[in-house]
């Protein structure tokens, strides 16, 4: 029960309501719209501006192996899915058990799911007819039966990290990990992913810091992911750089943001 380990924020929001405008402002701690990245998946991809440069680079130069694993084939990098490009490879591989022995590391572990098409699941399905569609939808059968389909993915979502978590435990890092679970946009549906209302943009947040946070938190600190490259180099103990536009949310002397800024293309 990760929530019940950590503390989840009932008020985080991304910078846009699609993946890859959100991904760059998480990669560089910037507003995809003040260094040119907030179109989604541009096609003629901008080197980025000076000074800015890709989260990893910090973490690379502190000491740290950078990972990106493609959801539970840790074989297989994840995607880089920002509007810019990098002269320099992003991460160093796909699995934390690549580095040295004893290497910090960071890891982004991108899961697919809960993308369209949905996966049904199996295990546990989901009788349409109990669930609560949003009034701004029409309570009808087909509505039912994807906001049904929508919950079973995100079931399956949920098996999926608790293998990765079981995974960092079996490794012998669980009590010395930092763990984020946050979406990279809203809820796909209409009126959520890829619109500027509260559902495009309200993703789940949910940290644990064994040691440092109280289990089983919750909080309605104001929180965006354009703070999530700030207060992961802060809690690694590596000062971000002054021109990164987020601000820390963990840790001493840290305070909630007062408001939340986004924007679509």
């Amino acid at each position: 029960n990760l929530a019940g380990e950590g503390i989840r924020f009932t008020d985080a929001f991304a910078t846009a309501p699609v993946c890859s405008a959100v991904r760059s402002g998480l990669m560089t701690g910037m507003y995809q719209t003040s260094i040119g990245s907030h179109q989604h998946r541009t096609w003629k991809k901008k080197p980025l501006p000076e000074p800015v440069r890709v989260l990893t680079e910090y973490f690379r130069d502190a000491g740290y192996f950078t990972a990106n694993c493609s959801g539970l084939d840790f074989d297989k990098e994840g995607k880089t899915d920002w509007n810019f490009k990098v002269d320099k490879k992003p991460f160093d591989g796909s699995d934390w058990r690549q580095r040295k022995p004893g290497q910090p590391f960071f890891a982004q572990v991108n899961f697919r799911l809960t993308h369209r098409p949905f996966e049904r699941d199996t295990q546990n399905p989901i009788n349409p007819d109990d669930v609560k569609v949003p009034p701004y939808y029409p309570d009808y059968p087909l509505a039912r039966r994807d906001w049904a389909d929508y919950l079973e993915s995100v079931q399956i979502l949920d098996r999926q990290v608790g293998q990765v978590l079981k995974r960092l435990e079996d490794d012998g890092l669980k009590n010395n990990t930092v763990v984020f679970y946050f979406g990279d946009h809203g809820r796909p549906h209409v009126r959520g992913k890829q619109w500027l209302y509260e559902g495009g943009v309200h993703i789940p947040l949910i940290i644990r810091f064994p040691g440092h946070i109280k289990p089983g938190m919750v909080t309605d600190d104001l929180v965006s992911t354009v703070d999530f490259a700030q207060t992961s180099l802060h809690l690694a103990g590596i000062e971000p750089p002054s021109h990164m536009q987020g601000q820390v949310f963990l840790g001493e002397n840290t305070k909630p943001g007062e408001y939340i800024f986004a924007a679509r293309d």
